[in-house]
């Protein structure tokens, strides 16, 4: 018999509806649908020619800022599209780089 933890989904829960809420707040300015993933958002900037592919602006951040990735997002900041990166250097700090999804400019970093 399979044993269902009741925090466990309380947990699944949460985690879905954070998701959902996420992904509702990704919308800018209307042109893209409130169901559309940053996924399907980037994949039609791509093909419209609003934005770089995702592997030709990693391998701009990797030129520039070495480190192990370990999360990417497409995101509307500092009144433009752009990728997220969140990097671990290679002295072990995380950082969040921006770059210009457009044109793989560098937009800003910070530290964590």
């Amino acid at each position: 018999m399979l044993r269902v933890n009741p925090k466990n989904c309380v947990i699944a829960a949460l985690a879905a509806a954070w998701f959902a809420a996420g992904v509702a707040m990704a919308s800018h300015d209307g042109s893209w649908h409130e169901e559309d993933s940053a996924y399907e958002q980037a994949r039609e900037a791509v093909e419209h020619g609003e934005a770089l592919p995702l592997h030709e602006v990693r391998q701009r951040l990797r030129e520039t800022f070495p480190g192990k990735i370990v999360a990417t997002h497409y995101e509307f900041e500092f009144e433009r599209w752009v990728y997220e990166f969140k990097i671990v250097d290679p002295q072990g700090q995380l950082q969040k780089v921006h770059l210009d999804a457009k044109t793989g400019e560098f937009v800003m970093k910070s530290d964590y």
